[in-house]
C-alpha cells in the first residue's frame, strides 16, 4: 500500500504532494512484462524504461523494494516524486528539470514537535528549502492509497 504525504515548508510554503510506495496493480508482472508493462506509464524516459525492460526479458533480477520515492536536487534542492526500481544492477537516474543535477533519494528524518526533515539516503546531508534554506516540513495531510 501506497501513502500520499502533502508537505510544506514550515516557514515559505513551498510544498510537494507526494504519492510514495506501491498500489495493488504494481505487481512485478504488471509492471515489467506484457504486452503494456506499467513502467512506460510510471518512468517519463523512455530509453530507461526500455534499457529495465531488456534487461527483465534477459532474465535479470527485479528488487523488490521498488516503488514510487521522493528525490530531491543536491544542488538546488527542489523535490521530486519519481518511481524507483532496480533490475540486476541497472537503476534510473532522474535529473533535476531546473539544474540537469541527478536527483537523489531522500527519506524521512526525524524533526522537532510537528515538523519532520528530508535526510538524503546514505549521506548525512538534510534536505533544504530551495526558496528559504529552511530544513523543517510539515505534513498538512496524509493518506493511505491502493
Amino acid at each position: 500500500m501506497g501513502q500520499r504525504h502533502d508537505l510544506r515548508c514550515s516557514k515559505c510554503g513551498y510544498e510537494i504532494d507526494a504519492m510514495l510506495g506501491i498500489g495493488m496493480l504494481y505487481s512485478p508482472e504488471n509492471i515489467f512484462t506484457g504486452q503494456t508493462p506499467l513502467l512506460n506509464e510510471l518512468v517519463d524516459d523512455q530509453l530507461t524504461v526500455k534499457e529495465a525492460l531488456k534487461r527483465v526479458k534477459l532474465g535479470e533480477t527485479i528488487a523488490d523494494d521498488y516503488g514510487h520515492a521522493l528525490y530531491a536536487c543536491p544542488k538546488d534542492f527542489y523535490l521530486f516524486e519519481k518511481f524507483y526500481f532496480k533490475v540486476g544492477s541497472f537503476e534510473p537516474k532522474y535529473h533535476c528539470q531546473y539544474c540537469d543535477t541527478v536527483l537523489e533519494q531522500v527519506t524521512f528524518a526525524k524533526g522537532t514537535a510537528g515538523t519532520t526533515k528530508l535526510k538524503f539516503i546514505g549521506q548525512d546531508k538534510f534536505w533544504q528549502c530551495p526558496r528559504c534554506g529552511n530544513d523543517a516540513m510539515v505534513e498538512t495531510a496524509f493518506e493511505n492509497w491502493d
